[in-house]
């Protein structure tokens, strides 16, 4: 009786033992799976974009177009208006979705202090044949002002420059991408607004240009 006892409790300890990890294993998942408290992740709109939880920058998450031929990073205090938000496909050849984001930075106050607006515009019939004209529209924009810089990755060429306005109460990249190896471009905009003086400001204008602009025209994929 004593043996059977024994063997019993030994059952007991080992399923205990089983039914413990799995309760951690479970609880691993859903912390991995919770989705980010994050103002891009809060919109119903918005999130249909976002294809995972995990960061591909410190801030942005991974955004997949509607249209499947390209990614990008997306802030995560961004938030697409559907109204603006614009998808036509009449064939492969002849698509487009372009839409306007407000951003909310970090903790500032988006309307006094500092926020941002992001626009894209893709079109998939565009091609190399085409660039000349493609970044004659870009600067056409920007009243010439831009200086485009060309960056050769294996199945894109992005054209990006950084600016500024007005001590830096305007700040931002913009340019335009191409698809390489098949056809479709991107314009792109995103413009910060500061109101926090003109040395903030520059400060945090700077900062974008030094450390955050080119990691995030890289991240603009064509699929």
């Amino acid at each position: 009786m004593r043996t059977v006892l024994c063997l019993l409790a030994a059952a007991i300890l080992f399923l205990g033992g089983c039914t413990s990890g799995e309760n951690q294993d479970q609880v691993k998942n859903e912390v991995q799976t919770t989705e980010p408290d994050v103002r891009a992740f809060k919109d119903p709109f918005t999130k249909k974009f976002l294809t995972s939880t995990k960061e591909v920058l410190p801030g942005y998450y991974l955004f997949k177009s509607k249209t499947g031929n390209y990614e990008m990073a997306f802030p995560a205090g961004g938030v697409i208006g559907e109204r603006s938000y614009d998808f036509r496909v009449k064939n492969p050849q002849k698509g487009l979705e372009s839409f306007m984001t407000t951003v909310h930075v970090k903790n500032y106050d988006p309307i006094k202090e500092l926020s941002a607006s992001l626009k894209i515009n893709y079109l998939s019939y565009y091609d190399k044949e085409t660039i000349e004209a493609s970044l004659d529209s870009v600067l056409e924009d920007y009243d010439n002002k831009l200086v485009l810089n060309k960056l050769a990755l294996k199945d894109r060429d992005i054209y990006w420059s950084t600016y500024f306005e007005n001590e830096y109460e305007y700040y931002g990249v913009a340019g335009y991408a191409q698809n390489t190896v098949d056809t479709g471009g991107i314009y792109y905009s995103y413009e910060f607004t500061c109101e926090l003086g003109a040395e903030k400001c520059q400060q945090l204008g700077q900062e974008f240009k030094q450390k955050v602009a080119l990691k995030w025209v890289k991240q603009i994929h064509f699929k």
